[in-house]
C-alpha cells in the first residue's frame, strides 16, 4: 500500500482508494485530487489497493471522515466492505462505476455508453469496410472493462456504422506487455481483423509499436484511448485513427467536491458525468 496526502491543515480528512498499477489515468485521477484539496478544504491520503481491496476493510476503524474508492474487487466484496463503511457513519463516493448494493453511492466518472458511441462515431467516419472489429479490454481500466455491454451499445447506436460482423473482443491484463503479445497474435491468427480498438493508454502505445515493426500501419486500424505526446504524434502522422480521451485529472477534483458536500450538507448529486472526447487522427 503506497499513502500520501497533503501536509497543511484541513477541515477533513479524506481517503483516495485506487488500484495499484502503472496507469496514466490513475496518476491524473490523483493529481485532479490532490488540485482540489486546498480548494474544498480536506486532506487526501492516497491508498493503493491490491485487487481484492482488502485495504478498504480498515477504512471504517481509520477515523475518515469520507472515502472516494475506484471499485476492484468482485461486487459481493464490495458490498461487504462498503457496509462497514456505512455503519461507521463514514460517507462514501464512488469513481468511473458503481457496484450494485441497498445504498445510493454518488459516482463521479465517464458514462461508457458515451465511450462507445464516441468509438461508433469514428468508425461509422471510416472509408473502408470493417470486415472484423476487435474491442480489447483491459484490468488497467476496470470501469470500462466492467461494463463491456454497455460500451458495446453505444457503438452500435451510431446509425451510419455498419460491420461486417459481431464485435470480437479480448482482454489484457495488467502486464503492459500482454498488448504486444495479443496483437501479434490477432494479425497472425485472425486476419479478418482490420480494426482494433483498445480501451486502456499503455494497451494503444504498445499495439502501435507492433503495428510499425510488422509494418501494417494502415492495413490494421487502430483507436487509441487516452492523450499524451506519443499519442499525439501517432495522431498526426495517421497512425492512429483516433483516440478516446477522458478526463480522469476532472474525475478526481469532482469526486473531491462531491465529496466535501456530502461530508457537509448530507446530500450529493447521484452522479456526475466528467465527459469524454474523441480526438481524430491526420488520415
Amino acid at each position: 500500500m503506497e499513502a500520501g496526502g497533503e501536509s497543511a491543515v484541513r477541515e477533513f480528512h479524506v481517503g483516495l482508494y485506487v488500484p495499484d498499477t502503472e496507469s496514466q489515468f490513475f496518476d491524473l485521477l490523483v493529481e485532479g485530487a490532490r488540485d482540489a484539496s486546498e480548494e474544498f478544504g480536506v486532506a487526501v491520503r492516497v491508498h493503493r489497493m491490491t485487487l481484492d481491496a482488502r485495504e478498504v476493510q480498515v477504512a471504517g476503524y481509520s477515523g475518515l471522515d469520507g472515502a472516494i474508492l475506484y471499485p476492484v474487487a468482485d461486487q459481493r466484496q464490495m458490498r461487504q466492505y462498503f457496509g462497514a463503511l456505512q455503519e461507521a457513519g463514514i460517507p462514501l463516493v464512488l469513481v468511473e462505476h458503481g457496484v450494485s448494493t441497498d445504498w445510493l453511492w454518488p459516482i463521479v466518472g465517464t458514462n461508457n455508453f458515451d465511450v462507445g458511441r464516441r468509438i461508433g462515431e469514428l468508425l461509422g467516419s471510416i472509408d473502408g469496410e470493417l470486415s472484423g472489429l476487435l474491442m480489447v479490454y483491459s484490468d488497467k481500466s476496470p470501469g470500462i472493462a466492467s461494463e463491456q455491454d454497455i460500451v458495446e451499445l453505444g457503438i452500435n447506436s451510431v446509425g451510419s456504422l455498419e460491420l461486417a460482423g459481431p464485435i470480437i473482443r479480448e482482454r489484457t491484463g495488467r502486464n503492459p506487455l500482454d498488448a504486444e503479445a495479443l496483437v501479434y497474435n490477432v494479425v497472425r491468427s485472425r486476419p479478418q481483423v482490420n480494426t482494433i480498438v483498445f480501451t486502456d493508454t499503455a494497451d494503444t502505445l504498445a499495439a502501435v509499436q507492433v503495428i510499425i515493426d510488422l509494418n501494417l500501419v494502415g492495413t490494421v486500424r487502430l483507436i487509441g484511448f487516452g492523450m499524451n505526446p506519443t499519442i499525439q504524434e501517432y495522431l498526426d502522422r495517421g497512425i492512429l485513427a483516433g483516440t478516446i480521451v477522458a478526463n480522469p485529472r476532472q474525475i478526481g477534483h469532482d469526486a473531491v467536491r462531491v465529496l466535501s458536500g456530502l461530508i457537509r450538507d448530507g446530500v450529493s448529486p447521484g452522479y456526475v458525468d466528467t465527459g469524454v472526447e474523441l480526438v481524430r487522427g491526420a488520415l
